[in-house]
């Protein structure tokens, strides 16, 4: 048998060859006089840096103005934590029935609201997005807010309200409203777009056009109008866009 050793030798010099090349750089970086470890990064550093997270979180303090959309302004809590989400979604969606907050404006004390029980959102046939052309209704983004007093006190801290919802809103949303709150953008009819328990006949179309939507549930929440009116409030609210004159809201 011939065994060919200058081949087995070759290879196995070749082999030596590369590890000692890897060995080499390795210890060549670690002796170098600049460090590989992890160190923290100026503000100059950071700002050359792009990225995106999948959220983030702000806060507000009392004295702040609360950006919503195109307005702002203060919702009345000590301390509003306010958490970004950075998710897109597209519905269409037919409720039958869509009902929140059975109370008793006994009970809640909120002004505007006639005598017995009743539903602070009773909307019947309800659709988001259209389902002719199944055109959705776009949220870009999404956002929750908690309003707080006392937010540093364990034992004294209250939560005021929770708002979900985007500050772009795109596209249809119809149903026959029976009962509605809703908080009105650039509103100026009752209480300056404040709608308390206001019921409407036939359907109704709202048209959103990158437009905020969203949901208050609150026992202390300040809506201020465009026009500087604040009211106070408590119950289940919906915010929908300024009456648009061409083939619109219809108002309730």
């Amino acid at each position: 048998m011939k065994i060919n050793c200058n081949q087995i030798i070759a290879r196995l010099f070749s082999s030596l060859n590369m590890i000692v090349v890897l060995l080499a750089v390795v210890i060549f970086l670690f002796s170098s006089s600049k460090s590989f470890a992890p160190s923290k990064m100026s503000d100059a550093e950071l700002s050359d840096i792009e990225g995106q997270a999948m959220f983030s979180v702000e806060w507000y303090s009392a004295s702040a103005n609360i950006p919503f959309g195109t307005r702002s302004y203060g919702t009345g809590s000590q301390d509003v934590v306010r958490l970004l989400l950075g998710v897109d979604a597209e519905m269409n969606a037919h409720m039958g029935s869509f009902k929140l907050g059975y109370y008793t404006a006994a009970n809640m004390g909120q002004p505007g609201w006639a005598s017995g029980m009743g539903w602070d959102q009773d909307t019947t046939n309800y659709f988001w997005g259209t389902t002719d052309t199944l055109t959705p209704l776009r949220w870009t983004g999404l956002f929750v807010d908690f309003g707080f007093d006392n937010y540093t006190s364990t034992a004294n801290r209250v939560l005021n309200y929770i708002e979900i919802g985007t500050f772009s809103a795109s596209g249809q949303v119809a149903g026959s409203i029976n009962t509605i709150n809703g908080l009105v953008m650039s509103g100026t009819g009752t209480n300056n777009g404040v709608m308390i328990r206001q019921t409407a006949s036939g359907r109704r179309l709202i048209y959103f056009n990158n437009e905020v939507m969203s949901f208050v549930f609150c026992t202390k929440y300040n809506y201020t109008s465009t026009g500087g009116s604040t009211t106070g409030l408590s119950g289940i609210f919906i915010k929908i866009p300024e009456y648009h004159a061409e083939n619109g809201l219809t108002r309730p």
